[in-house]
């Protein structure tokens, strides 16, 4: 994936322009992205894990994915544009929608929601690389339709997996509501299914951060490899990207490669104002992630079905 444009990572201070839509504009700028390029139909995946609002850090701004709107729908007319979501343990996506300002968005801008779990069609994966997981993962039907997926993660510290950006958002597009299941091995996961499910382009909402705490970082970030992205966005959140199983695990699955190049803003100005955990949590996330697996396995009925290790730290 080395190439002039697929290794490149585009950081935007959004601060410094009156309109999102012209950060965004810029960040695609940055990584060459081609407005020439006939686009039909194109499917957004922000992230909604809950329902909190995006000045938490929690979920993608629907400003952000307003902004990505207008910017196509400025140099193109696309035919319709999706916005998916699937349910997960303890949110429902038609819920989220409401909440979060999405069903506003939809209408105000002529946009389909998409609840991924209540997809026509899923299409089973046959790649024997399934067996890694208890649980056969399906593709939506909506996958298909499309010829421009976005991804439109949010910047976080994440308690399972240590990041939460590009690699993980995909996460969120597998059709099962209790994603739970999928715990033991997560990292593996995430690297399945962004090798099965893999992003055309990445926008990253780092508007607002949450690290120790939210952050306002003023942050967009734009690229088209997702190990790429999580590679700065781990630089950026303090954390050693050759750490993160779940980059690791992707690159190893030829996703992408830790060969970056940045553009635009320097990732340190954003580094500098992260909110990053202390020393105390960061010595304790293995005891957590213990006590977190035993409850898996005592209390969950996806524990008594797979038999899910207290002792296998994530």
């Amino acid at each position: 994936m080395e190439n002039n444009t697929e290794n490149l990572v585009g950081l935007v201070d959004t601060s410094r322009y009156n309109k999102l839509i012209e950060a965004v504009e810029q960040a695609l700028k940055l990584i060459k992205f081609d407005f020439n390029k006939k686009v039909r139909n194109i499917a957004i995946k922000p992230n909604l894990c809950n329902y909190w609002r995006s000045s938490t850090g929690e979920t993608t701004d629907p400003k952000v994915v307003e902004a990505i709107v207008d910017v196509f729908t400025r140099h193109g007319s696309p035919n319709e544009i999706f916005l998916i979501e699937s349910d997960a343990t303890v949110m429902d996506t038609k819920y989220a929608f409401k909440i979060l300002g999405y069903e506003e968005l939809a209408k105000k801008k002529t946009i389909k929601l998409i609840n991924l779990c209540a997809d026509n069609r899923l299409f089973p994966i046959k790649e024997n690389i399934t067996t890694l997981v208890p649980h056969q993962i399906k593709i939506p039907e909506t996958f298909t339709k499309v010829d421009l997926f976005i991804s439109v993660p949010k910047l976080k510290l994440h308690s399972l997996t240590g990041l939460s950006c590009a690699l993980k958002n995909q996460f969120g597009c597998i059709p099962i509501k209790r994603k739970m299941v999928f715990h033991k091995n997560i990292n593996k996961v995430i690297a399945l299914i962004n090798k099965l499910i893999t992003p055309d382009l990445i926008l990253v909402d780092g508007i607002v951060s949450k690290g120790k705490t939210p952050k306002k970082l003023n942050l967009i970030m734009a690229g088209y490899d997702p190990v790429a992205v999580d590679f700065i966005a781990s630089k950026i959140a303090g954390l050693n990207p050759k750490r993160i199983r779940h980059i690791v695990e992707s690159k190893n699955l030829g996703v992408g490669s830790m060969n970056v190049k940045c553009v635009g803003n320097d990732w340190l100005q954003f580094a500098n104002s992260f909110p990053r955990r202390g020393f105390l949590y960061n010595i304790s996330r293995k005891s957590l992630l213990q006590l977190y697996h035993l409850y898996l396995r005592l209390f969950t009925l996806e524990g008594h079905l797979f038999k899910l290790s207290p002792l296998e730290v994530i």
